[in-house]
């Protein structure tokens, strides 16, 4: 799943990660959207955009984790303060910075999947 605020950034995750074999199942530009869909233990991967209206980032990650614990979640960010201030937060996941090169979004996506 993709979570983006901005639809052609979600559209332009599906379309590179399925032109190398990953499956996208969902992407939303609606973060409230997405929750309400959210389905627990159908998803190896959120792809998650950290600064959105409405609900942020974090605030979704802590709603996804009440659905589902076990959810692989990659934080993604245009902001170099908030990669930090969020890094600190949730140390342990993997963050990808926009803009990212398709082959270093691929490698990130395989090393979460298979961590």
């Amino acid at each position: 799943m993709v979570i983006d605020d901005e639809l052609d950034i979600c559209i332009m995750l599906k379309v590179v990660l399925e032109q190398n074999g990953f499956i996208v199942v969902n992407y939303y530009s609606n973060p409230i959207k997405a929750l309400d869909e959210l389905k627990s233990k159908f998803y190896n991967l959120i792809i998650l955009d950290i600064q959105m209206p409405e609900i942020n980032g974090m605030q979704l990650y802590r709603e996804i984790r009440k659905k589902d614990k076990n959810v692989k979640i990659c934080f993604l960010t245009g902001s170099e303060t908030l990669f930090h201030i969020a890094h600190k937060f949730a140390s342990v996941y993997t963050f990808i910075t926009k803009p990212v090169e398709n082959k270093e979004l691929i490698k990130i996506v395989n090393d979460d999947l298979n961590s």
